[in-house]
C-alpha cells in the first residue's frame, strides 16, 4: 500500500513538473514572439520610411501597444479554446477582455489616423493594417466564443429533450402494462 501511494505521489509530481515546464515554455515562446514581432516591424518601418530618432521612438511605442493588444487577444482566445476543448463554458471575463481589446484597437486606429494624417495615407495605411489584423483576430475569437455558447445551449436542449422523451416512453410503457 505505501509503495503504491509513493508511486502515485511521484506521478503527481511528474505531472505537476510537466505542467510547470509547459507554462514556462509557453511564456518563453510568447516573449520570443513579442520580441520577434517588434523587431520585424521596426526593421520594416526603418527600412521603408527611414525615420528619425523621435519618429522611431513613436513607432516603437505604437507597435508595443499593438503587440500588447495582440498578446491579450491571443491569451483570451487560447483561454476560450482550452475551456471549450475541456467541455466547459468559457469564462465571461474572456468575452469582456476580447471586447475591450477590440474597442482599444478601434481607438488606437482612430488615434493613428488623427495623429498621422499629415504624414500621408501611406503611413496611415502601414500603421493601421496591424490594427485591422488585431481587430479581425479579436472578432474571430468573439464569434468562436458565441459559437461555443450556442453549442452548449443546443447540447442542454437536446439533453432535456432526450430526458423528456425517455420519461414519455416510460409512462407509455407503464400505461400499457
Amino acid at each position: 500500500p505505501s509503495n503504491v501511494s509513493s508511486q502515485t505521489r511521484q506521478q503527481e509530481q511528474q505531472q505537476g513538473n510537466t505542467a510547470d515546464e509547459q507554462t514556462r515554455r509557453q511564456r518563453r515562446m510568447g516573449r520570443e514572439r513579442l520580441g520577434g514581432y517588434l523587431l520585424f516591424k521596426l526593421l520594416l518601418i526603418s527600412s521603408v520610411l527611414d525615420p528619425g530618432t523621435d519618429d522611431l521612438l513613436i513607432l516603437f511605442s505604437w507597435y508595443m501597444i499593438l503587440s500588447f493588444l495582440r498578446s491579450l487577444t491571443h491569451l483570451a482566445g487560447s483561454t476560450a479554446n482550452r475551456a471549450s476543448q475541456s467541455g466547459q463554458l468559457p469564462r465571461p471575463g474572456t468575452l469582456r477582455l476580447l471586447v475591450a481589446v477590440f474597442i482599444c484597437d478601434v481607438v488606437a486606429a482612430t488615434g493613428c489616423i488623427v495623429l498621422f494624417h499629415e504624414a500621408g495615407w501611406h503611413l496611415i495605411l502601414l500603421l493601421t493594417c496591424d490594427c485591422a489584423l488585431v481587430a479581425a483576430d479579436a472578432m474571430a475569437h468573439i464569434v468562436k466564443y458565441f459559437g461555443v455558447l450556442m453549442e452548449e445551449g443546443h447540447r442542454r436542449q437536446m439533453t432535456s429533450s432526450e430526458e423528456e422523451l425517455a420519461n414519455l416512453r416510460e409512462r407509455s410503457r407503464e400505461q400499457l402494462d
